[in-house]
């Protein structure tokens, strides 16, 4: 009978990346490595509907911080550096905004990863700046909106100039007043409806106000309802949230909503007053966008209200810091001019949304929380107005 030769047993080789020189990407064996003590945790915290899918995720941070740790030329898997992160999300930026998306959220996880098991490297605002950044690159909100009771929000927003003055601006409303079927105030009552405001102007159909503030001089001459903006921000709420309707000749207060503004109390209450917050945020940024080349500054303006929505406000003396040739490096100096226009604008806005309540601007720019859910929505009726525009382009 022959004997069967013993078949060698070919030794196993494994991940090429856990051998000596097994990988030829930098870092990436290191960063394996560095990984080994968390692979079961890993596993757990990416599990997803297969096998096949976790493995692709773990793989998927895994290069993700193999690049990171190239840019920052070192192994540190338990941090982030959010100038390399900028810089690592930048690239795959242009390969497509999705790429961008899908690779700041698995970074996001990994983040919260780090966080869940204690074992984040750095300081809590080292974790808030890092999380924060991911959250925006991913797409997501850093806006931070507490739960609120009924009865908390209706108490908060009874402190807000907002409130105060759509409850006097409805007042004068009373029983109905003239527009026309799109709602726009007759020029025979606007100076009316101003002084509701504690505006007072004088209206002449034929003038030509220059660029008008917030809330023109006493005294001042308009023509229609947008040269006062303050008034046309909140007539548009009152258009917005339904709270008026028309009825030739007629806009008259839509009964169940003007109740739900007077009162205090109720959920309803609550409602109608972050609806009219969210359309005031919404106005001002769009209509800012509106203004030829100054769509700059409705961005920026939102960017600093996102951050001053967020856990980490930011400080008032950079945010409105008018930059000079010292403050930038000189692949930025050409920059410099644009920063200089902008900055002062940025400021005049935000003074706007200060006015009603909406923003304290103190030692941080900060937005209070019971407006921060009108804010989220309106940022994304902002976005979603500037995709439009791009898209018409």
């Amino acid at each position: 009978m022959a004997t069967r030769k013993p078949s060698k047993k070919k030794t196993s080789q494994g991940h090429p990346a856990r051998r000596d020189g097994g990988s030829s990407v930098p870092f990436e064996t290191e960063v394996r490595q560095a990984l080994q003590p968390f692979k079961q945790a890993l596993h757990r915290h990416f599990h997803q509907g297969s096998a096949s899918e976790t493995r692709s995720a773990i793989e998927g941070v895994t290069t993700l911080l193999t690049v990171h740790a190239q840019l920052r030329q070192k192994v540190d898997v338990t941090s982030f550096d959010t100038n390399a992160l900028g810089e690592q999300l930048g690239h795959l930026r242009s390969l497509g905004e999705q790429v961008q998306q899908t690779s700041a959220n698995l970074l996001k996880q990994y983040l919260v990863f780090l966080g869940q098991s204690a074992n984040f490297g750095g300081s809590v605002e080292e974790f808030k700046t890092s999380f924060e950044f991911l959250s925006k690159m991913a797409g997501d909100s850093p806006i931070v909106t507490p739960f609120m009771e009924d009865d908390q929000a209706n108490a908060a927003f009874e402190q807000l100039p907002m409130v105060f003055a759509a409850r006097e601006l409805l007042q004068w409303v009373a029983e109905g007043q003239p527009t026309d079927p799109s709602g726009v105030l007759s020029a025979t009552v606007l100076a009316d409806a101003a002084e509701a405001l504690g505006i007072i102007v004088t209206v002449d159909e034929s003038a030509q106000p220059d660029d008008t503030a917030w809330e023109p001089a006493d005294g001042s001459t308009v023509a229609v309802l947008g040269d006062i903006p303050r008034l046309a921000a909140y007539w548009d709420a009152f258009i917005g949230t339904a709270l008026l309707r028309y009825q030739e000749p007629n806009a008259v207060p839509t009964e169940n909503l003007s109740q739900a503004l007077k009162s205090n109390t109720g959920p309803g209450a609550r409602l109608i007053k972050e609806l009219i917050a969210e359309v005031l945020f919404s106005h001002v940024l769009t209509n800012a966008l509106a203004v030829p080349g100054q769509g700059h500054v409705a961005e920026m303006v939102a960017g600093v209200l996102s951050s001053a929505a967020s856990s980490t406000q930011p400080r008032t003396e950079f945010a409105l810091q008018v930059p000079s040739a010292e403050d930038l490096p000189e692949e930025q100096q050409h920059l410099l001019p644009q920063l200089q226009a902008t900055v002062p604008q940025v400021e005049r806005i935000l003074r706007c949304f200060e006015r009603e309540g909406l923003v304290v601007i103190d030692e941080y720019i900060t937005v209070p929380e019971v407006v921060r859910t009108s804010l989220e929505r309106a940022l994304e009726k902002v976005s979603d107005h500037l995709l439009f525009d791009d898209t018409a382009k």
